[in-house]
């Protein structure tokens, strides 16, 4: 005889009644990979080949958006030591700096460059990933701005 069971998610199954994640908690790699998939969730879809008209900030964002995705693929093809990993840093940051003002929407410049950024850190060898301070890289990209 089945016994009827109820999708109430409150429910108890006596000694299993915590949850199958729990167990998990301690994984930072699992915590920020699920936080990443969730951001990702939420976040607004970018449309790299809307319709471009015919002024030069359209067209510069078109360009800017196709650069930035095929930049974040080549890194998802890629592994990275902990020097490749501080050079895209001075990149994505650099490029932060200066592409912002040639488009529309600069939301989306810094969305590609922090998924560039943190697909590195997630294809990075050393775990735990070491990035250079933030006042090292602003120092590296003023120098040479």
């Amino acid at each position: 005889q089945k016994k009827v069971r109820s999708s109430d998610s409150s429910r108890t199954l006596g000694h299993r009644s915590r949850s199958v994640f729990s167990s998990y908690s301690t994984s930072t790699n699992l915590d920020t990979s699920l936080a990443s998939n969730i951001q990702k969730l939420f976040s607004e879809k970018i449309d790299y080949f809307a319709p471009v008209t015919s002024n030069k900030v359209s067209v510069l964002t078109g360009i800017i958006k196709l650069g930035l995705k095929t930049l974040l693929e080549c890194v998802r093809l890629k592994t990275f030591g902990r020097y490749g990993l501080q050079q895209i840093q001075v990149d994505c940051h650099y490029l932060q700096l200066y592409l912002w003002r040639f488009v529309d929407d600069e939301a989306v410049v810094h969305h590609l460059l922090d998924e560039v950024l943190t697909t590195t850190l997630h294809r990075s060898l050393d775990q735990p990933p070491q990035m250079m301070e933030h006042s090292v890289v602003e120092m590296i990209c003023d120098k040479n701005g």
